[in-house]
């Protein structure tokens, strides 16, 4: 939620950015350098920045102001009344933090909402009428939004191709196939799950996270790696629980989560197999499903 990033100025229109924009002094030594934070704090994040650039739209290229983050221009205010954002193909929580604090009259008022679903950026443009959702996935990252109004009270309107939604739905036949490659691990890892000792399970092997569905993959499909698979496997399938005992005392107790450990398994080979899988179809509600997040494919860090 926005409030994670401070100093942030509040900009509506392409006229209050250009405003902004001329009331920074650049940084001494820089090449006009601009923080978009115009705080003693603000001017030491030069990673926020406030730029002029060129906006081509259909009909010419016309002036704007863009809210850097990083390398990304994320919130773009053009002359002709349009504001585009694009969160760079990466749905991060920073990311979403910045959209918002851009747009937030206070803390709780903010016109436009940003978060994060299914590995996709989702936008909310509030309006008196109620509101108008968006998507931003890894392919479309840039979503346009119009304002209707110039007074304190302006609100925001997704327009363009942005208004088309998405979403990703599962194929069941090649998903079956798929199931069927892994059958024999997915059997031995299930029954495994029934005989351990869940304590033996406290923390993911080889000191943390970040194993990639790749290598989880590659182990599943290698007989002689099945053990360190399901291993790996079982760690992010213990589940605790904590019960009030007979004797007057809490008591933590441990145990494997058999449906979540065949879960994870498909996760596996949804990401590893995600074009396949999957089909994309035009929808009126994208967030009903977090498929989306498979696309991130096999490179994805899972573990």
């Amino acid at each position: 939620m926005f409030g994670n990033i401070t100093d942030l100025p509040t900009l509506r229109s392409y006229e209050q950015a250009r405003a902004h924009y001329e009331s920074i002094t650049p940084l001494r030594g820089s090449d006009n350098l601009r923080p978009i934070c115009d705080t003693t704090n603000g001017r030491r994040k030069k990673h926020m920045r406030i730029e002029l650039r060129p906006y081509t739209t259909p009909v010419g290229v016309v002036p704007s102001v863009a809210c850097v983050l990083y390398d990304t221009a994320v919130v773009t205010f053009a002359a002709n009344g349009e504001v585009v954002l694009d969160n760079g193909g990466y749905a991060s929580h920073t990311t979403h933090s910045f959209i918002e604090g851009i747009f937030s009259r206070t803390y709780y008022d903010t016109s436009v909402r940003a978060y994060g679903k299914g590995g996709q950026t989702v936008i909310e443009a509030l309006k008196p009428s109620g509101k108008n959702v968006a998507v931003m996935d890894s392919r479309t990252p840039t979503i346009t939004l119009m304002r209707r109004s110039d007074d304190v009270n302006s609100y925001f309107e997704v327009v363009g191709d942005a208004a088309v939604q998405v979403g990703y739905y599962l194929k069941r036949a090649p998903m079956g196939m798929r199931r069927k490659e892994v059958e024999k691990f997915t059997k031995l890892a299930l029954a495994a799950a029934k005989m351990v000792d869940p304590a033996d399970y406290k923390s993911v092997p080889w000191g943390g996270y970040g194993t990639t569905a790749a290598e989880v993959y590659a182990m599943m499909t290698d007989q002689n790696q099945w053990n360190d698979a399901i291993d790996l496997l079982m760690s992010d399938a213990v589940e605790i629980r904590t019960d009030w005992t007979a004797s007057g005392n809490w008591e933590r107790k441990r145990s494997i989560n058999a449906k979540k450990l065949k879960t994870k398994i498909d996760d596996v080979l949804k990401y590893m197999f995600a074009e396949d899988l999957f089909e994309e179809r035009e929808t009126n509600n994208p967030l009903s499903n977090e498929n989306g997040k498979y696309l991130e494919g096999k490179e994805a860090r899972i573990l």
